[in-house]
């Protein structure tokens, strides 16, 4: 499964490396220490930007689910960090957004989907005009069925 971007703050990033071990693993699988590697490239571009005249305030950081699920493990809602803001409730809902839009995207690859290739081109369309006037609960009149869903 692939990575999903989110946008970060200092406090946010700071938080993971104060939470995330790198010995993590995720159903066997080593998480933690490729986590932090990225979290620590955030890290120093934003300690390579302080002094902009306009540092940022949030940086882009990709997750994969793993990484996500370790995040939500490790980290509680009512954390707050060492400077005392408030990370954890903030952070929280980004990485579940994250991992539903992953999940949503994993239900939409699972679907079969029939491309129309081996059907007839007027067959499909007249089938989806079908649909149509069945959705807007307008009976279909087809050869012997009354108001039964085109099959």
């Amino acid at each position: 499964m692939g990575e999903r971007t989110t946008y970060l703050t200092p406090a946010e990033v700071w938080a993971l490396d104060d939470l995330i071990r790198h010995t993590w693993t995720e159903e066997g699988k080593p998480v933690g220490r490729g986590l932090l590697l990225k979290v620590f490239a955030v890290i120093k571009e934003f300690e390579a930007r302080r002094n902009d005249s306009h540092p940022p305030e949030l940086l882009p950081i990709a997750l994969t689910e793993e990484e996500c699920w370790a995040i939500d493990y490790h980290l509680r809602r009512s954390y707050v960090d060492p400077d005392g803001y408030r990370v954890g409730r903030p952070l929280l809902l980004k990485i579940f957004g994250l991992i539903l839009e992953m999940r949503n995207q994993e239900a939409v690859r699972s679907l079969k989907f029939v491309d129309g290739s081996d059907g007839d081109p007027s067959d499909i369309a007249q089938r989806l005009e079908q649909w149509r006037q069945y959705l807007r609960d307008e009976p279909v009149e087809d050869e012997g069925s009354e108001e039964q869903p085109p099959g």
